[in-house]
């Protein structure tokens, strides 16, 4: 039988064996964080895990494993205290051999290494990530009460996946991001927080609302138990878990949760291994797909029909078609970005196209697009995953930089096009601009050099047999025999437009405004950095540039 949370408390707080692998910490008026060296900051280690407890009150408020450093840390990790100021906290670790890292723990006004954020050598000057620890999925992208709100997965005492929490970050540019305090947190490492989405429910269809307020409502998995709700009445600072959850127990995980107006009620997206298919052999498979579920109030939810062959982190939602004056179509996609197109009716979603490919780099995942948009806006805004690892940096991976999506019809069909929200221009700083220059078998030289660039180059083929840009060691070059950019088949007629966003840890390419879209993992840091254009070919190769733009990118945590 496993134990209760409940039982898991009186076991520490009443036997003494166990007492003796715990601590109190009284947390002054001035302590903002509580302290843990850990041990282990790349993918070589693997180091001993211990368990540990904050307790407060006999209340668990956090439990997670963290591997304590027993001599000189590499890192350390913070729990976040200022609520908690002028309180006693009880600090436990399951493992006697723990105890010496146990004693390292302390409190203070600051955290070690705090004078350095956002100045670290690998750190990500462009694209967000966390201050301390692993972060992956975005989670619970929303607008709401004058902020943009990016929730997280978070590891905040480990450098690799796990102690899965809700982090937090806010801006009021969509470019410039505040961290906060985790938002979810796992009082039982059986029942973590995983991924999910945001709304807001104006409409109050249950009952929420509280003193005039409509809460932000998370909509996430909570592990071995399903999808619950989390209701925030001060604008995600603090969340209080739903007294009826879980609102769906299932084989599954990863809501996404929106409102759909012609039928007057709430949509689930969630990935779901709970159904089966029976072969004409009698046997049966199980399938792997997008469920669709509906509810009129958020939490009495009604499973209505699936699509198969799809993975985790589903994201489903309307888009117009550019270009066509009321057409519109419905685009549903998992976490590695592949999507389909066609028709929702509120309850079932009918292919009208088939799989296509997003991301031709390899290291964009999961990601989700905002929700509450105001209608004076009115962009489809997408965040993913970067999976940029920084070894050897108490901090790991980060997020794209975010991308507007476009539905556009072309001879291949409907394609999602994604390209940098217009706010990059805020980051501009030096900038150098060519236009119309023909260059025969040689390279044009951008004066600016870096690792934060934002970089435009157009191009007429002419009768260059390749051509293209290097941005410190990263190449793309275009094949004119074998129509292909590197190794992707692309014809073109005429022109190519290369869009690049450059940082410390990676490239995120949009290419003909974003009809192929590439993030890759890539170090401009430790490499020579320059910024060059180049035709290739025999005889005198000639290359009209039409328009050659660099602009050194301001760091996203500038006045941090």
């Amino acid at each position: 039988m496993k134990p209760t949370i409940a039982f898991i408390l009186l076991i520490f707080i009443s036997v003494p064996v166990v007492a003796q692998n715990a601590r109190e910490i009284q947390v002054d008026n001035q302590d903002r964080y509580l302290n843990f060296p850990v041990s282990g900051w790349s993918s070589d280690f693997d180091g001993e895990q211990q368990m540990m407890r904050i307790i407060h009150e006999g209340n668990v408020l956090d439990e997670f494993s963290i591997s304590l450093a027993n001599g000189d840390p590499d890192w350390w990790a913070f729990f976040p205290i200022e609520k908690h100021r002028g309180e006693t906290l009880i600090i436990e670790v399951d493992n006697p051999a723990g105890k010496p890292g146990l004693d390292e723990v302390f409190a203070d006004s600051t955290f070690p290494g705090e004078k350095e954020i956002y100045n670290e050598r690998y750190r990500q000057q462009v694209h967000f990530s966390s201050r301390r620890g692993w972060n992956n999925d975005p989670n619970g992208l929303i607008w709401y009460n004058g902020e943009w709100h990016l929730f997280y997965q978070h590891n905040p005492y480990g450098w690799a996946w796990g102690n899965m929490h809700w982090g937090h970050a806010v801006s009021t540019d969509l470019v410039h991001w505040q961290e906060l305090p985790d938002a979810l947190y796992s009082p039982d490492h059986d029942h973590m927080a995983f991924s999910g989405g945001a709304v807001v429910d104006p409409e109050n269809t249950f009952g929420f609302r509280r003193d005039g307020v409509d809460p932000l409502i998370a909509t996430y998995t909570r592990t071995g138990s399903g999808e619950h709700l989390a209701l925030s009445y001060d604008n995600g600072r603090t969340f209080e878990e739903y007294e009826g959850n879980p609102v769906v127990e299932h084989r599954g995980r990863d809501p996404k949760v929106f409102w759909y107006e012609p039928g007057g009620h709430w949509v689930m997206i969630v990935y779901d291994e709970s159904h089966t298919r029976k072969l004409d052999s009698g046997d049966e498979v199980r399938l792997y797909q997008h469920s669709i579920y509906t509810s009129p109030n958020l939490t009495d939810w009604t499973y209505q029909s699936g699509v198969t062959d799809f993975f985790e982190c589903p994201e489903l939602f309307e888009l117009p078609v550019h270009g066509e004056n009321g057409t519109s179509k419905w685009v549903m996609y998992d976490a590695d970005g592949k999507y389909v197109v066609g028709a929702f009716d509120g309850k079932k979603f009918s292919v009208e196209q088939g799989l296509r490919k997003f991301d031709y780099g390899g290291d964009f995942y999961a990601s989700q697009t905002y929700s509450n948009v105001p209608e004076e806006d009115g962009r489809r805004i997408q965040i993913g995953w970067f999976r940029t690892e920084t070894p050897y940096m108490p901090f790991n991976q980060s997020m794209t930089f975010p991308a507007e999506l476009n539905l556009k019809k072309n001879a291949d069909g409907y394609l999602l096009y994604p390209q940098p929200i217009d706010e990059i221009e805020k980051l501009h700083n030096r900038s150098f601009q060519l236009e119309n220059e023909t260059i025969s078998d040689t390279t044009i030289s951008s004066p600016i050099r870096g690792d934060q660039q934002h970089i435009i180059a157009e191009f007429d083929k002419g009768d260059a047999t390749q051509f293209g840009i290097n941005v410190n060691g990263y190449e793309l070059t275009y094949d004119i025999l074998r129509s292909k950019l590197n190794d992707t088949f692309y014809p073109i007629e005429e022109n190519l437009k290369l869009e690049l966003i450059v940082d410390r840890m990676g490239i995120e390419v949009f290419v003909n405004d974003g009809e192929l879209y590439y993030v890759e993992e890539y170090n401009s840091v430790d490499t020579e950095q320059f910024v060059n254009i180049f035709a290739r070919g025999r005889g005198n190769p000639t290359l009209l540039v039409k328009n050659f733009e660099v602009h050194e990118l301001s760091s996203i945590w500038d006045g941090k």
